[in-house]
């Protein structure tokens, strides 16, 4: 009978413990993955009754935006310790849970780990044709066109129209190579009966598209957007070799004339970060379309981009 070394137990008792890990982390996923959806589907349900905006959808989606919250903190956490939670770690089943909470949050938390999944979905832990959902819905909330044609606007109770789409003409190429189906297929589904665009013409009507008026723009938003605001943020180095990161929520009120006032760190992060925060948020300069003062929450990322 063979013994078993000390390092051969040390490799033992390493693999039982990173396996009964991922067992306890795909009990976590999965609970997360259940609040995901524990108000949205009610809400979609009550929205197909009354219409979307009805009282009944603003109360249930209310209660799940503070969900939502809650569940980024927790995919945030994991993708510290563990990285992205894909198949790897929790299963084919599961791997799309934290996508699903990053994209049902904020520009910031989408835009911060886009790279994340992206890398995820190049090493086969999540599917890569989740990614076009992602791409295009940061870049419509960016006021931007979007590049596949995933995210459409519901005009009135089941009357859809399509965002712009940046280079119509080949977006067909590019949901192929994400292995989506055509955009042709995928709009039928939602009732509306789109027509390949070439470089040289576009037969569909002007009313299929979906047009951000001005009164939808947002009436106070950062000169030069959010961007221009997390990119004076350092990152203090006590929160830096703490590995600390996630966001400063603060609280303010913006003047009539874009300046900045009462600025209140509601939910921080400490070592720093919180300070940095009221420090970039006293200088800031905001476009205010109402002229009077109104109070705004904002939501800072530490480190924010390429500054770890």
């Amino acid at each position: 009978m063979k013994t078993l070394t000390a390092v051969s137990l040390l490799i033992l008792s390493a693999t039982t413990l990173f396996a009964q890990t991922n067992k306890k982390l795909a009990v976590e996923i999965a609970a997360i993955g259940k609040a995901d959806q524990q108000y949205r589907v009610a809400a979609i349900a009550e929205a197909k009754k009354h219409g979307t905006g009805s009282e009944q959808d603003k109360a249930l989606m209310a209660k799940q935006s503070a969900a939502d919250v809650a569940n980024l903190a927790k995919v945030a956490r994991i993708i510290t310790d563990y990285g992205y939670p894909g198949k790897t770690l929790v299963g084919q089943n599961l791997s799309d849970v934290a996508f699903n909470v990053i994209q049902h949050n904020d520009l910031e938390a989408q835009e911060k780990y886009l790279p994340v999944i992206i890398e995820a979905a190049d090493k086969g832990e999540l599917s890569p044709s989740l990614i076009p959902l992602m791409v295009d819905r940061v870049r419509i909330t960016q006021n931007q066109p979007q590049v596949y044609g995933t995210q459409l606007h519901e005009s009135k109770k089941g009357i859809f129209q399509l965002y712009p789409i940046s280079d119509e003409a080949f977006v067909n190429d590019r949901r192929k190579k994400a292995g989506l189906s055509s955009l042709q297929s995928y709009l039928k589904k939602w009732g509306i009966d789109y027509k390949p665009v070439s470089s040289t013409a576009n037969l569909n009507p002007p009313n299929l598209y979906y047009k951000v008026t001005e009164e939808e723009l947002p009436a106070i938003e950062p000169v030069g957007g959010n961007k221009a605001i997390y990119s004076q943020l350092a990152y203090p180095e006590q929160a830096k070799a703490a590995n600390i990161n996630g966001f400063v929520t603060v609280q303010l009120t913006v003047t009539g004339s874009g300046s900045t006032k009462d600025i209140t760190v509601v939910k921080g992060l400490g070592y720093g970060c919180d300070e940095e925060a009221v420090r970039v948020l006293k200088e800031a300069k905001f476009t205010n379309k109402a002229g009077e003062d109104s109070e705004i929450r904002m939501r800072l990322p530490f480190p924010y981009k390429g500054q770890e």
